[in-house]
């Protein structure tokens, strides 16, 4: 099972102890394993999602700037038609501009780098239960008001530190423990198949193809991931020391 990425083995422990956990627990070595291969598969699931094959957070980061971008332009927009109706109540232009000041008073506010929309966003979320009479006031298209768009514009600041914070967690420190997680992992599940196969060679009453049963979906993910390494290209060997791949900006250097 050497082949078996932290993503394979996050998916086939699942699978081991839902619908092979009957199987598991069959054999004395399987109840004698399953708490050490449960706090293996704990250590897996509380990795960042970027290390065990998550969407990246490169991408999620840009989805959420996205989001956010979305919603605070939307917001701005919306607030300069208001003030330049000719017609406006002197409520609700009283209001547009209670909301603008707090919450985008800048159009160019939306190029700030992530880290400081992510800031921005712990004190506009303060701003929406302060204006919620405002924003509830300007009604939206479908039956919502602004306060849903400014709601949806501190949600999207929110995911952005959220995102962040767990790509700092996903730096080199991390990396090299999610290594060390996977190295004992497949480690244990050699030696619980070693001990299986040996309790299988002398108890009879076990269900011959009990090994098959249990590290089956491992042995399928370990199979697929190995096909799919012999089928990338060898790469020559470079002439000159290759150039280090670029990584992910540091937080807060994004836009």
């Amino acid at each position: 099972m050497r082949f078996l990425s932290l993503a394979a083995l996050k998916v086939a422990f699942a699978d081991l102890f839902t619908k092979r956990h009957s199987a598991l627990v069959l054999s004395s070595a399987g109840k004698t394993y399953e708490p050490v291969l449960l706090e293996k598969k704990a250590l897996i699931d509380a990795l960042p999602a970027a290390l065990t094959g998550g969407k990246p957070l490169t991408d999620e980061i840009t989805l959420a700037d996205e989001s956010h971008d979305g919603f605070g332009g939307a917001i701005w927009y919306l607030v300069q038609a208001y003030e330049r109706w000719p017609q406006v109540p002197p409520e609700v232009l009283a209001a547009v501009k209670r909301i603008q000041a707090a919450l985008i008073p800048e159009l160019d506010e939306l190029k700030a780098s992530y880290a400081l929309e992510a800031h921005a966003a712990i004190k506009h979320r303060e701003d929406l239960q302060r204006l919620e009479a405002d924003l509830r006031l300007i009604p939206i298209a479908g039956g919502l008001s602004l306060y849903d768009w400014g709601a949806g514009f501190v949600a999207g600041g929110d995911l952005l530190g959220t995102l962040l914070s767990q790509r700092a967690d996903a730096g080199s420190g991390s990396r090299s423990e999610a290594g060390k997680i996977r190295a004992s992992s497949v480690a244990v599940l050699g030696r619980f198949r070693g001990a299986l196969g040996d309790e299988l060679s002398v108890n009879p009453a076990l269900p011959k193809d009990l090994e098959a049963q249990v590290f089956g979906y491992f042995d399928e993910l370990d199979k697929m991931r190995a096909a799919a390494v012999a089928a990338q290209p060898k790469k020559a060997a470079p002439a000159t020391p290759a150039a280090t791949p670029a990584a992910d900006p540091p937080p807060g250097t994004g836009k």
